[in-house]
């Protein structure tokens, strides 16, 4: 005896497969939107993640401003001329000091994240003695203190401050940050002028 498929039979297969069709589609669909929201979800939470991280390497950077801001609006008659700063990030940081800004940065999820501060005050990376070497070996032997000010105008112990403290230094995390407000005297004539300036190193 031959089998023999009915036209109806035919026609409910043809919607069986017709349905089964549009049950996949609609699954696959399903998946793929789902997989969308996900990623969706992640990046936010990176990005929030990377945001949050950004914000704690500002702060870092800010509070080491803070700092160097303090002791430079310091009168240079007071008392109190010195202070000192721990850098205790929390996790790998390099901070960063030239004679116009504080640098930080650090390594988050495979990207480099920066974070820079402006300094209001006239800073230079060096300590007292290595700064008087300066003087000393760029204006004859005149170390700029009270008794040997450096005869010479501002506007050239100013360009040889910038370019002594236009190369970054990096801070050592492991180590105290010593911040020191001190002065170089100039004399022009019988004038003896005072150029304030803070110190920060270790």
């Amino acid at each position: 005896m031959k089998n023999e498929i009915l036209p109806h039979a035919i026609h409910n297969m043809s919607n069986n497969q017709s349905g089964w069709i549009e049950f996949t589609l609609s699954k696959a669909a399903l998946m793929i939107t789902s997989i969308v929201i996900l990623a969706a979800f992640y990046q936010i939470g990176a990005d929030l993640s990377d945001m949050q991280m950004q914000r704690q390497l500002d702060s870092e950077a800010m509070a080491l401003k803070a700092s160097i801001d303090d002791i430079g609006s310091i009168s240079p008659d007071s008392i109190r001329l010195n202070s000192t700063y721990t850098l205790d990030p929390g996790h790998p940081t390099d901070f960063f000091i030239s004679s116009e800004y504080i640098r930080s940065e650090t390594t988050y999820r495979e990207q480099t994240i920066h974070s820079a501060k402006p300094l209001t005050f006239r800073t230079l990376p060096l300590n007292e003695t290595e700064m008087r070497n300066h003087l000393l070996n760029n204006f004859n032997g005149q170390t700029g203190t009270i008794e040997q000010p450096l005869i010479t105008d501002t506007t050239t112990i100013l360009e040889l401050l910038s370019t002594v403290g236009s190369q970054e230094v990096m801070l050592n995390t492991g180590k105290i940050v010593h911040i020191e407000k001190t002065s170089i005297y100039l004399k022009n004539d019988s004038e003896v002028n005072r150029l304030e300036l803070v110190l920060v190193y270790q």
